[in-house]
């Protein structure tokens, strides 16, 4: 008998799971809807279709069905073609719902509730709310830190006149273009979201010791060069990076493209980047979301330290070199 599975295979972000988990928490979401929801949850779960068909007393067909809905109009698709319709009275101010939205976000469905209310004079519930905000485009994200200081303009004009031509010249082959910066890993408790039965507890470590990793990203062939010390980062400590990247690459045009740390802008390390033939390029102050090599400490964190507990220091940085 074939696997129903091997016929279609979503795949869903965090955003997706909680716009879902949110609509399954609703009480007032209609059974029907549930069962709907319920389907598209325990897909992503990795349970077998036919026990997905069985446990919501539903049919193979249906379950598929469902999946095809929601691969192709996601949640709103999901959740149309009610029978019974009670935000249809709100459809003359969906565009000026849109535009109030789009200005001003809001935290919770209570908070569109109200404002659709404000706009409308029609008062919804919390569930009525969010499904018209889910019509609407919506997603509940998480949102995301940038720099108070930072100059837009600075970073455009930087982008476009400075690092975009050198990788493109990267991309031809004629340089290597190069993302420096420092991550410094402490001892202890890196919490992060996971699905569990009940709340989990990390055993976490005093924080007072550090494992210091300078790194260098590569663009063309995404090579990563580092240094790793549980000493402090230095200028000695860049220029034994410089070093180590020339000596792996030599006779080729090198960028490094790094930010403004004092060490980073010192004596030492500027005539290094001179006596090794290495073009140093300077970030606009409070520009992390330049850098390329952030991605890499995301990726770190993420895989190799989150939710996990280190007994002592060696493991942690065992732990580290393991997946750098």
């Amino acid at each position: 008998m074939y696997n129903m599975r091997d016929m279609i295979r979503l795949e869903l972000s965090d955003e997706d799971r909680a716009a879902i988990a949110e609509e399954l928490d609703d009480p007032t979401t209609e059974p029907r809807l549930h069962r709907r929801l319920m389907t598209v949850r325990l897909h992503d779960l990795s349970v077998p279709h036919r026990s997905i068909a069985q446990a919501l007393n539903l049919s193979d067909d249906t379950v598929t069905n469902y999946l095809k809905i929601y691969r192709e109009s996601g949640l709103p698709g999901l959740l149309e073609n009610r029978a019974y319709r009670p935000t249809s009275s709100v459809e003359p101010w969906m565009e000026e719902f849109r535009a109030s939205f789009r200005d001003k976000p809001v935290g919770a469905a209570g908070e569109g509730a109200a404002r659709m209310e404000e706009i409308s004079g029609i008062r919804l519930s919390d569930a009525q709310a969010r499904r018209i905000m889910v019509r609407l485009g919506l997603k509940f994200r998480k949102t995301a830190a940038v720099p108070g200081g930072c100059d837009a303009q600075l970073q455009f004009d930087f982008l476009n006149e400075e690092l975009l031509p050198r990788l493109e010249e990267a991309k031809q082959g004629q340089r290597r273009v190069f993302f420096v910066d420092a991550a410094h890993f402490v001892l202890g408790a890196f919490l992060g979201m996971i699905w569990s039965f009940t709340r989990i507890f990390v055993p976490s470590g005093s924080g007072r010791q550090r494992y210091s990793v300078l790194g260098a990203v590569e663009t063309r062939d995404h090579d990563f060069v580092s240094i790793r010390t549980a000493g402090s980062i230095n200028a000695e400590v860049v220029c034994e990076l410089l070093e180590k990247i020339s000596a792996t690459y030599p006779g080729e045009e090198i960028t490094l493209v790094m930010d403004n740390a004092r060490y980073q802008r010192s004596r030492l390390v500027m005539e290094m980047a001179d006596a090794l033939d290495m073009e140093l390029l300077y970030l606009p102050a409070y520009s992390p979301n330049l850098n390329l090599i952030e991605r890499v400490w995301r990726l770190v964190k993420a895989r190799c330290l989150r939710n996990k507990h280190f007994p002592n220091f060696t493991l942690f940085t065992d732990a580290l070199d393991g997946f750098l």
